[in-house]
């Protein structure tokens, strides 16, 4: 009986250390995955904030070109 009773609390102890280094471990694993959340986030951002630059930098350059052509055809039309 004292055998059965020092492998019980063998046991208990032995699963209470596990339950708290599991608990331990998912509360970091937590706070980790919030900010690996938070740098996809930003890379995802710059990412499409990078495409968007692009994409406004050669409207940009189109528009002058186009503004340029006018001006030069305006200013042949006026001779």
């Amino acid at each position: 009986m004292a055998s059965d009773e020092r492998g019980f609390q063998t046991r208990k102890f032995e699963l209470e250390e596990k339950l708290e280094r599991l608990e331990k471990e998912r509360v970091s694993l937590i706070e980790e995955v919030k900010v690996l959340r938070e740098e996809h986030m930003l890379l995802d951002l710059e990412k499409k904030a990078g495409a968007l630059q692009l994409t406004v930098n050669l409207l940009r350059r189109e528009k002058e070109e186009l503004e340029g052509k006018i001006a030069a055809l305006g200013a042949r039309s006026q001779v």
